[in-house]
């Protein structure tokens, strides 16, 4: 409507200016060379008025043409954006469905037009790992870096993820000491590389890493414990599997005193100093858990012991046992092993039998066999042997039915210990 207006105003005023234009006096001669051209004035400001016109249009016409050709490729790159979105999303679903070459693929054809392309070479990187194509795997990772350099540590940790998955150690291990060396509190490059070092049974740099992963709260709690407990029994176990009881004790004494003082690590090092034979070290280092923290693991493991002198142990262990008001289940069958090597046979067959009576198993009839074999009862001491085997040899849900004898109902009134109690009175 605008142009119509313009056009007819145009017209008034050319019609009326051209007739005034058309009044003035005077000629325009245009010389070029040897031409020459003459005109009245007013038909030279015609054609220049016109010149103008011409050249007003042309630039408005080729404003357009250059507006279209603008709006056709936005359209254009519009619907590439658009294709790659679905894509991408497509190739999502994919990898989440466990579709990995239909993933790959998705995300790598979406990764030309899409703007999300780190994501969709990370995903398509994952997807290859998963089909164990490694070349493709590190393809699609330089080609992250190359959408996004700045996204280095992303890529870095993604390559050492999967490095890691796929066993390659050595590549995982250089990958995230890169990383360490960027950013040496990073909490998921110090938690892969405690994964790392746990998987080479590098426990002595596991162990190093503890304090890291404390800081920056990598584990917490229990999880913290548990790792530094792999970490420590790694670090004692290697060290005696080389069956030198040296080197097992350098290592313990070369951990800082924070580990030597828990409890955990304190029972680790027992039971290898009992392996090795070291009783009276193993029972050192017991005794003072004993009178903190008692429980079934302790007890247990302190029964084990067989110290230079048994007698003062088991005097010990009764008197700890007499001041608690409930006493773990285990406690009767430490003290009769313990009343057995000091050989005071009538302490160790009264402990046993409340160990039987408590938690009938295969070690309580063994010691309770060969307790009454000293007490020369050796009928006795045949049926419990063979109960012992029996606890031995299968579950003890499926034990307590066959090794209950005919027409009674429980072990514990069986033929066996009434005549244990009998044993007793004539002692």
């Amino acid at each position: 409507m605008k142009w119509k207006l313009s056009l007819l105003i145009a017209l008034v005023v050319g019609g009326i200016g051209g007739s005034a234009i058309k009044e003035l006096p005077g000629f325009v001669i245009i010389a070029y060379d040897k031409t020459s051209v003459e005109m009245r004035l007013w038909v030279a400001v015609f054609f220049i008025l016109l010149a103008f016109v011409l050249l007003f249009f042309t630039i408005k016409i080729g404003r357009s043409i250059f507006a279209s050709a603008g709006r056709v490729k936005s359209w254009s790159s519009d619907r590439s954006a658009k294709r790659a979105r679905r894509k991408t999303t497509q190739g999502m679903l994919a990898f989440t469905e466990g579709r990995w070459k239909a993933s790959e693929d998705a995300m790598i054809g979406a990764a030309k037009n899409s703007d999300t392309k780190l994501i969709n070479y990370l995903i398509a990187a994952q997807a290859a790992q998963h089909q164990n194509a490694e070349v493709r795997r590190d393809a699609y990772l330089r080609q992250a870096h190359l959408a996004e350099p700045d996204a280095k540590t992303a890529i870095r940790l993604t390559q050492a993820q999967l490095q890691l998955q796929h066993n390659q150690y050595e590549q995982a291990l250089a990958s995230l000491n890169e990383l360490k060396a960027i950013n040496p509190n990073h909490p998921y490059v110090l938690k892969l590389l405690g994964e790392l070092y746990e998987r080479l049974q590098d426990w002595t740099r596991m162990i190093e890493l503890i304090p890291a992963l404390k800081k920056q709260q990598v584990y917490q709690g229990e999880a913290l414990q548990d790792y530094e407990k792999r970490g420590i029994a790694g670090l004692l176990s290697k060290q005696a599997e080389l069956g030198q009881i040296e080197q097992l004790t350098d290592a313990w004494q070369n951990l800082p005193a924070q580990y030597r003082k828990t409890r955990c690590n304190i029972l680790i090092y027992a039971e290898l100093l009992i392996e090795f034979d070291q009783m009276d070290e193993a029972e050192a280092l017991i005794r003072p858990l004993l009178k903190k923290q008692a429980d079934s693991q302790v007890i247990s493991l302190y029964g084990k012991v067989v110290s230079s002198d048994p007698a003062k142990q088991l005097t010990f262990l009764e008197a700890w046992q007499k001041g608690k008001n409930q006493t773990p289940v285990e406690t009767f069958l430490t003290l009769g092993k313990i009343a057995y090597h000091a050989k005071l046979w009538g302490k160790a067959r009264f402990f046993l039998e409340r160990a039987l009576q408590i938690d009938p198993n295969a070690e309580a009839y063994l010691y309770m066999a060969k307790t009454l074999q000293q007490l020369d009862d050796q009928d006795h001491a045949n049926d419990c042997f063979r109960l012992g085997l029996e606890y031995a040899a299968i579950p003890n849900s499926e034990a307590n039915l066959l090794a209950l004898p005919d027409g009674s109902d429980d072990m514990v009134n069986s033929d066996v210990l009434p005549k244990f109690q009998k044993l007793e009175s004539k002692g």
